[in-house]
């Protein structure tokens, strides 16, 4: 009760004024384990938080509990405007596919402002006799208990669970802490496909050790040129599967520190060794109002509701 009070009152001016205050620690909180995409962005993001704040900065994985691991950190910081979380698509479905969940991502966290999107792609091992998606159709028709897929989030599964509605694959879910590990599944021959981030497929499709079968978009991207889109290998209807990533902070976070860090994050998007490093994750800055960014949880949020109820998706 008393923390509570505490954290209501208003925020002096002096404080306002001296944030952020140089040499002190900002935490960024990746819900994610090392190696993924969401983990090469936040620490991309933190460097130059780090640079443009003159602080001292520490990335934390926090992967599992799809997302609630990373998601309790967050929210139980000091909101004092020295820990941000940078969190995904993922979490907002998720509240779709458990809706129990005990972290609200659209009431529960101080929005700072949207960072970027990638798509993704689905991936088999690149030994594997699927050679195609009509081949993983042919086999999810005739030997459906024979698949089995690994997922890190609830973005992949997402889109899994709408390809398997809408294109007739069949698989059984494995959960992964994280794109490494899954990735990490199809690779040593666990599961039999996978959809990620290109970013964490892409070198492993370039050497043969991975096949893409497509992305998950309705056209070719330029980091897997030669891979088909949706529309190419024959699902119909013209839904995208992306993800996108955002920061956060706590709630209660003063909104001082929420303009400032909405400010610096629009500022560090448009540098262009930033939007260099963006291209090499696969991935797109999209910059926002902290406004703008909550909306867009919402306007996904109703737009997948939608689809899982039009498509009758049932999560495992």
């Amino acid at each position: 009760m008393t923390t509570t009070l505490c954290m209501a009152l208003p925020i002096s001016p002096a404080w306002a004024e001296n944030y952020p205050e140089p040499g002190r620690t900002l935490t960024m909180v990746v819900p994610f384990g090392p190696g993924g995409a969401s983990d090469a962005i936040g620490r991309a993001l933190a460097q130059k938080f780090s640079e443009q704040w003159k602080v001292n900065t520490v990335v934390e994985n926090k992967p599992g509990g799809e997302f609630m691991v990373g998601a309790a950190a967050l929210a139980t910081a000091k909101p004092d405007g020295y820990t941000m979380g940078l969190l995904t698509l993922g979490y907002v479905q998720n509240q779709i596919v458990k809706p129990s969940q005990r972290y609200n991502p659209m009431t529960d966290f101080e929005t700072i402002g949207l960072v970027g999107s990638t798509p993704l792609a689905l991936v088999v091992n690149g030994k594997s006799d699927i050679s195609s998606f009509k081949d993983l159709q042919k086999r999810s028709a005739e030997d459906p208990a024979s698949l089995t897929f690994s997922s890190c989030c609830t973005a992949m599964l997402f889109s899994v669970e709408m390809l398997k509605r809408n294109a007739g694959l069949a698989g059984a879910y494995i959960p992964y802490k994280g794109s490494v590990p899954s990735v990490n599944a199809v690779l040593g021959g666990d599961t039999v496909y996978t959809i990620d981030t290109a970013y964490s497929v892409k070198e492993f499709v370039k050497v043969g050790k991975l096949r893409a079968l497509a992305v998950t978009m309705r056209d070719r991207i330029d980091a897997m040129p030669d891979v088909p889109n949706l529309t190419e290998v024959g699902v119909p209807g013209t839904f995208e599967m992306d993800t996108w990533y955002y920061l956060a902070f706590p709630k209660e976070t003063p909104s001082e520190s929420i303009e400032k860090a909405n400010e610096t994050l629009r500022k560090i998007l448009s540098m262009p060794d930033i939007k260099k490093k963006f291209e090499q994750f696969v991935a797109i800055p999209t910059s926002s109002t902290p406004a703008e960014a909550t909306k867009k949880m919402r306007y996904d949020f109703d737009r997948y509701s939608k689809l899982a109820r039009e498509n009758q998706l049932k999560f495992e």
